[in-house]
């Protein structure tokens, strides 16, 4: 395998077994089909992470962020709480990590302390690879933390293991231009009690609203608004945004209530994320040639060879006029609007 990272999906069943595989405990991604903070808080979520196509020719504010503010603060810890926590907060140095760094942005600002049970309420258990590499870069600058995890073999091949299997593209990224899609994962937590957003591309985090407004039991009325904005800022017909929630397995859930509809549902779930997952992973090319020699013999036997070939040429150019007709209109995507 190279040295570069690929890209993945932004799936709740890769984003799932993706922390499984760090060795993070009893947490679960869960799809959101609308920005309604009811639907979210139902889930109790300690994060959110939002996918959205990037404006390849906008820079990165410097002095000022289009909504809440840089708290460079925060990456010292200088609260007003003396014993608050530094935000873990990483520069993104590569492509195609981005995914996984709104995650582990997440997950490593909400990871149990070990210091007591009530210092870890609603904190998770992130596991040995993370904490290792959440105590490795915790004095590190976030530039220094983004090289630490772009240059992580052990994270970077967890992450290509839920990449979809492409013998035609090469691993190593290319530079997208300013004509290309490029889409970017960034995160939303509440830490400290105060709702940051997460971003890799930008020199800190940002906080939404005063210090202290944003306990973890407000977080999804909080952060809802946030997103509204975020998305307001795109023309009325860009709708190809995805959110995902980071949340409690919600097969414990189940459990604790006693609910056995809801557990088998969550079963199947997790049954039908492992074979799409095992899906990704499998190259169907040589599937596809084989298929496509045993029709070829079957059409010439036949004597449909010629009609069939004319078929698939008149399809195609149907196709592509009607993709040149609705070119513009917008792409059937996930609408969180």
């Amino acid at each position: 395998m190279s040295g570069g990272w690929n890209t993945i999906e932004s799936d709740a069943g890769v984003f799932t077994f993706l922390i499984e595989s760090l060795g993070v405990k009893n947490v679960q991604f869960e799809e959101l089909i609308s920005l309604d903070p009811d639907a979210l808080q139902e889930l109790n979520p300690i994060g959110v992470i939002f996918l959205f196509k990037y404006p390849t020719g906008e820079k990165p504010a410097k002095d000022k962020p289009l909504d809440g503010e840089f708290d460079y603060a925060a990456l010292e810890g200088s609260g007003s709480d003396e014993e608050e926590e530094p935000v873990w907060f990483a520069a993104q140095t590569i492509q195609n990590a981005c995914g996984t760094q709104a995650l582990l942005s997440v997950l490593l600002n909400k990871s149990k302390s070990g210091a007591g049970e009530d210092d870890d309420q609603g904190k998770v258990d992130i596991g040995p690879t993370l904490s290792e590499f959440k105590s490795f870069t915790s004095a590190f600058p976030s530039e220094l933390r983004g090289e630490a995890l772009s240059n992580s073999d052990l994270i970077r091949d967890v992450h290509n293991s839920f990449a979809r299997s492409s013998p035609f593209v090469s691993d190593e990224s290319r530079m997208a231009t300013e004509d290309d899609d490029v889409y970017h994962f960034i995160a939303y937590t509440s830490i400290n009690s105060t709702l940051y957003e997460l971003d890799g591309l930008q020199p800190a985090p940002i906080r939404h609203g005063d210090p202290g407004a944003c306990p973890a039991e407000i977080f999804a009325d909080a952060v809802v608004p946030v997103l509204q904005r975020r998305v307001g800022r795109y023309p009325a017909t860009e709708i190809r945004f995805n959110l995902l929630a980071v949340c409690e397995d919600l097969r414990i859930r189940a459990r604790e209530i006693g609910d056995t509809e809801m557990l088998a549902r969550e079963e199947a779930k997790r049954r039908e994320w492992r074979w799409e997952n095992a899906l990704r992973r499998h190259n169907f090319v040589g599937f596809v040639g084989e298929v496509m020699k045993g029709v070829t013999a079957m059409k010439v036997k036949e004597g449909k060879w010629d009609a069939w070939i004319e078929e698939g040429k008149f399809a195609t150019k149907k196709r592509l006029e009607e993709g040149r007709r609705g070119r513009g209109a917008g792409a059937e995507e996930m609408d969180v609007s």
